[in-house]
């Protein structure tokens, strides 16, 4: 359960959600834009793993960002 919460996940849904529609509903986003967007958000997801694992070998705790006293520990 605890994977539906996290910000890559969700980014990933409406990147797909995205893509999904502008060929399906023909939104009128030009293919390029979509794909640049999909590339940006695929190089922040592949960050935040590396982030993340990092942290995970470290042994640190993760960062709970919805405490606003955990920003910038």
């Amino acid at each position: 359960m605890q994977k539906f919460k996290s910000r890559k996940f969700w980014m990933a849904v409406v990147t797909g959600g995205l893509v999904i529609l502008n060929d399906g509903l023909d939104m009128g986003i030009d293919s390029q834009t979509v794909l640049a967007f999909a590339g940006l958000v695929a190089t922040w997801i592949l960050g935040e793993s590396a982030v993340d694992a990092k942290r995970v070998a470290k042994g640190d705790e993760p960062v709970d960002y919805r405490n606003s006293d955990d920003i910038g520990a």
